[in-house]
């Protein structure tokens, strides 16, 4: 764009030493032109604007939807944990302990729930991965704030 600018200023000027009329003529065309340009490169800044727009409403979405399924999972295995899983070995333990069962019924069972204890901790790890990945996708938004604490939820932004 610059170059045409430029060119057709050289020429405006050439032109300006032997005919003012052509001069005249020319810089019309040539403000002409360079109006044309800057009003291609508005359209093409507003187009590029509003698909900017999209991706971030598309990755919004779904930031939200894996927050939604994170903070889902961390639910249940907190549900889990301080439920069944827990009080249930407990209790074995102490039926164990004060002779109530059989080694063999308290192998079988305590293996039962190291089961569901090594589950539990995939599940952990796989929400901290999920969550390692919205910090990522938090600090990449253009136009989003600063990093949210763990377990805080980002507002939703105006659309």
């Amino acid at each position: 764009m610059f170059g045409t600018v430029t060119t057709l200023l050289i020429a405006a000027a050439m032109l300006h030493h032997t005919s003012p009329i052509r001069v005249n003529d020319m810089s019309e065309i040539g403000i002409e032109k360079v109006v044309v340009e800057l009003n291609g490169f508005r359209q093409r800044t507003a187009m590029i604007k509003e698909e900017i727009s999209k991706v971030s409403r598309a990755l919004n979405e779904r930031a939200q939807q894996l927050n939604d399924l994170v903070n889902k999972s961390l639910s249940q295995l907190r549900d889990q944990l301080g439920g069944t899983t827990l009080s249930g070995f407990l209790s074995l333990q102490g039926r164990y302990q004060s002779g109530e069962m059989s080694d063999q019924d308290y192998s079988a069972q305590k293996d039962y729930y190291k089961g569901e204890m090594s589950n539990m901790i995939r599940k952990l790890d796989e929400s901290k991965k999920l969550m390692m990945i919205m910090a990522q996708l938090d600090s990449r938004q253009p136009g989003a704030g600063p990093p949210m604490p763990a377990g805080q939820q980002r507002p939703p932004q105006p659309q």
